[in-house]
């Protein structure tokens, strides 16, 4: 038998089970409310006993045992004198006497003596807070004297003054570590757990599901896991036997209290609690529930607060209500809340949702359309969905149209596309009917990018952009939006034309979400114009504003960030880049649409690669694959898997990159520009492994700003594979490709001159380029390019820089590479050490972490983020070969001068 999570209990009985084969005697008491294990414990020790040699007698009191003197222990005792036998009889029956008690302590000195003949051994008895007394008192007595006995008790707490409550406060007195408090399992222990009872990693939301619900308690887990659990289906009969029978034992007042605090939820404050009971009586009801566990205090803002202790005791609690006890009480949460915080549309929402007809309809549509629209900004989408459905059906009929919206939007950000085409389709209804042209004109652009997402044609994407062309007075999301679906599928006039629009809500719109929109749109048309470094600058007044709206906003951050790091790489700041693109998967809250949700991840797994983390890079791109695939977009789906072929040819995998690359280019029918690129950035770098060339490249400014990674490093891996190959006029062509513009991206430039180096077989040209790289904050771009500086002739220790980088970033094709041309060079591959290898900032973040400062302590020396920290170190640890932080402290104590 596995016991998961009692290894410290485990270790205790069985060192008292070792002891009592050695002869000693001990009484040991387990203690935990109903379904934490004991028994199971019980039954582990009692296992190890019977394997050990011990004799094992098992006894358990019922609550149908009331009256009946000393059951568990006949139960106990009965194999080993038999159901007849007169001994046992004898034994438990006191002799009439004048002196009972001194007959009664002969009966107990008998049953010591009994058991000491069976010696060495383990008297169990379980559930003892359903005992008589005579069993409590007679397990007490042989666990105190017998010799050679271990006497194990298993009970739920129970009030001082009881049987069993007082034989609890004896031996803890006498010894604590005689009795074992069993505590809920840690989340962890119930992934585990919750594995062992499936047999197989369990997904990740039934897991989050059952540990939500169970908390802990190892029955609640093994029922629900077995009953296949499923979000508000019906609990388990033995969940809810265990619960009722605590709740049953609760005197009225609270029981009528606990119910109470099950209905209000997060809004039990003292307070309102107070209110809805009323005074008589309801300090010693909440001391009652408090001191028995069922509720927990907790301090909320300046006020106390109270909730049922475990979740699914406030679930059957609830259930166990009437629909109109239920209502009643919701009405009462409501007037209660309503006098104290009559702005907290959170804590008011859920009970004027479930009052139904005992609160003022009108009031309640406010409030729930209020709670929705909050809901929906936090993509809290089933959330969303209740209260805005809800308010639909409540609100004047001119309101009707905007709120369907809103559901159509929390139904798309789930992945519920045809419930989301459902609500879109009666919010066209009811605006037509209402003449509400502007609404209609953003719901029809919705219903179009929300086909785009789920098919792939070209006559679903003409649709979107006209329907995009054609709103004049959209939400500033649906601007967004189509600001980013038309610079994927138009032409750069009408791009152009949709991003003016965009900037116009500066002028137009004071908010922080405004502002946040309209200066995106600026920083799109500088970069339209080429002007990277003022299209920067805008960027980041766009984050800065939207920063300031996130928490109710969240949309534009991300969509500010998402844009801003593509720039930032173009522009050589990696670090920048690839903190935006960090900060978009590193907050739970997301945007709307699921294809979107799957680009954060692709930018992000980028970034990690250009920086040198391919490990990191391959996760961020598989999980946005999973995403793509479990909403069915062919089109995301696309654009992941080639991201995924990229990176296993890299890392040397051809035959994996080779049959991912198939199947990306079967995903898809209308062939966006950016999916062309992709899809031959991976070919290019399977040509690159196998010593072909790639195809033609055509690269545009309006390209790069489409996607700007697989544009650059399409072009990138078409030179290298065409320079690879011999074919000199590609390799040209390709250079020729990256110097575009007036203004030509740091990026592109150093791209450009690395095939330069290599159509010109420059060896200097090369070891040049490798610096900006590591300047620009690419540490494996810059190993590349030693690499192949060492090829043309170069610094035969650049291969040996080169190779310690490949290594600690797992592309093993070019390390393979690397060590072969080391093996003809006669280099022995060492970790090189050295002045020059990390950039200026990377030294700064390096010498600061020699000197003992934490990331938070160097991040607030150089005025820099913790993120900005954590992938200067990324890269140092990269460049140098260097896997510890202690490892790169000496580094800089030897070679980096102090301040």
């Amino acid at each position: 038998m596995r016991i998961v999570g009692r290894d410290r209990e485990i270790a205790a009985l069985s060192q008292a089970v070792r002891d009592t084969r050695a002869g000693s005697g001990r009484l040991m008491l387990l203690r935990g409310e109903a379904g934490i294990g004991k028994s199971t414990l019980a039954a582990h020790v009692l296992d190890l006993a019977r394997a050990d040699g011990l004799t094992v007698l098992h006894g358990q009191a019922h609550p149908l045992h009331a009256g009946l003197a000393y059951a568990p222990i006949v139960e106990a005792f009965r194999p080993y004198v038999g159901d007849t036998n007169p001994r046992l009889a004898r034994l438990l029956a006191p002799q009439p006497s004048d002196n009972p008690d001194l007959e009664r302590t002969r009966m107990f000195e008998a049953m010591r003596e009994f058991v000491e003949q069976l010696a060495p051994a383990v008297l169990m008895v379980d559930d003892l807070h359903w005992a008589d007394r005579g069993t409590v008192e007679l397990v007490h007595y042989i666990g105190q004297n017998a010799r050679g006995v271990l006497v194990l008790g298993a009970y739920r707490p129970v009030e001082a003054g009881t049987p069993v409550g007082d034989l609890g406060m004896t031996v803890r007195r006498a010894d604590p570590a005689a009795e074992i408090t069993l505590t809920p399992l840690a989340d962890q222990q119930v992934a585990e757990l919750t594995s062992a009872l499936l047999g197989r990693e369990p997904d990740g939301a039934f897991l989050a599901g059952v540990t939500t619900r169970a908390k802990g308690v190892p029955l609640f887990v093994t029922a629900l896991v077995h009953e296949g659990f499923r979000a508000g289906a019906a609990l388990p009969v033995i969940i809810r036997d265990v619960v009722l029978g605590r709740l049953h034992a609760l005197d009225a007042g609270p029981r009528r209290l606990l119910e109470i605090v099950a209905v209000a939820g997060e809004a039990g404050t003292d307070e309102v609690l107070r209110d809805v009971y009323g005074s008589p009586g309801f300090e010693s009801a909440l001391k009652a529930l408090v001191v028995g566990g069922l509720v927990t205090e907790h301090v909320a803002g300046r006020t106390l607060a109270y909730r049922v202790g475990h979740p699914l005791y406030a679930e059957v609690a609830y259930a166990e209500l009437t629909l109109g006890e239920r209502r009643q009480l919701h009405a009462s949460m409501v007037t209660a809340i309503e006098k104290v915080s009559p702005d907290d549309v959170l804590a008011l929402a859920p009970h004027y949702r479930e009052a139904g007809s005992l609160v003022d309809s009108a009031r309640a549509a406010r409030i729930m359309a209020d709670a929705g629209w909050r809901a929906l900004a936090m993509r809290a989408a089933d959330e969303a969905v209740r209260y805005l459905e809800i308010a639909a059906t409540q609100a004047e009929p001119d309101q009707a149209p905007a709120l369907l919206e809103g559901v159509g939007r929390a139904q798309q950000a789930a992945s519920r596309f045809d419930e989301a085409a459902e609500a879109w389709t009666r919010a066209i209804d009811l605006a037509q009917r209402h003449g509400q042209d502007d609404l209609l004109g953003e719901l029809r652009f919705r219903m179009a990018l929300l086909d785009a997402e789920r098919y792939d044609s070209d006559a679903v994407n003409e649709r979107v952009v006209a329907t995009a062309t054609a709103i004049t007075g959209q939400s500033l999301e649906a601007a967004v939006q189509a600001f980013v679906f038309s610079i994927r599928h138009t032409d750069v006039d009408k791009a152009r034309e949709i991003t003016r629009r965009l900037a116009g809500f500066v002028e137009t719109d004071p908010s922080p979400a405004g502002q946040a929109v309209g200066y995106l749109g600026r920083s799109a048309l500088l970069l339209f114009d080429q002007r990277l470094a003022e299209a920067l600058s805008y960027a980041e007044v766009s984050i800065a504003h939207a920063d300031q709206c996130a928490r109710e906003q969240p949309f534009f951050a991300h969509y500010t960030r998402m844009i801003a790091s593509g720039s930032y790489m173009l522009f050589g700041d990696m670090s920048r880049s690839a903190e935006l693109a960090s900060q978009l998967v590193a907050d739970e809250v997301h945007v709307d649409a699921p294809s979107l949700r799957t680009w954060e991840y692709y930018i992000t797994g980028f970034t990690h690669y250009l920086i040198g983390d391919i490990r990191a890079a391959s996760r961020a791109i598989d999980t946005g694959y999973a995403i793509a695939r479990r909403a069915g977009l062919p089109r995301s789906m696309a654009r992941t898997r080639a991201g995924q072929a990229f990176l296993l040819a890299e890392q040397g995998r051809l035959p994996e990159a080779k049959t991912m690359l198939t199947q990306a280019r079967g995903m898809y029918l209308s062939p966006e520009q950016s999916l062309y690129n992709v899809t031959e950035m991976a070919n290019a770098a399977i040509a690159l492994q196998e010593g072909r060339s790639g195809t033609s490249t055509r690269l545009t400014f309006y390209s790069l700003f489409n996607d700007p990674f697989s544009a650059t490093l399409r072009a990138l891996f078409t030179g290298l594979a065409a320079a690879r190959a011999g074919d000199v006029e590609l390799l040209a062509d390709t250079e020729a490709a990256l110097r575009i513009g007036v203004t030509q991206p740091p990026l592109l430039i150093a791209c450009a001159d690395r095939l330069r180096g290599l159509r010109l077989r420059d060896a200097a040209l090369l070891a040049e380029v490798a610096d900006r790289f590591d300047t620009i904050g690419c540490p494996l771009l810059a190993a590349q390019c030693r690499l192949e500086s060492a090829e043309a002739g170069g610094d035969r220790d650049a291969v040996v820089r080169a190779l310690a980088v490949f290594e600690q970033s797992g592309t093993s094709s070019w390390a393979d590479r690397a060590r072969q041309l080391a093996r003809s060079l006669g280099v022995r591959p060492r970790t090189v050490r050295g002045d020059g290898v990390l950039t200026r900032r990377e030294t700064e973040v390096v010498r600061l972490l020699g000197e003992g400062l934490s990331n938070s302590d160097i991040a607030a020396r150089l005025f820099l983020s913790e993120r900005t920290v954590e992938t200067h170190l990324r890269n140092s640890y990269a460049k140098l070969g260097l896997t510890s932080r202690i490892a790169l402290a000496r580094w800089a104590d030897e070679n980096v001068s102090p301040s």
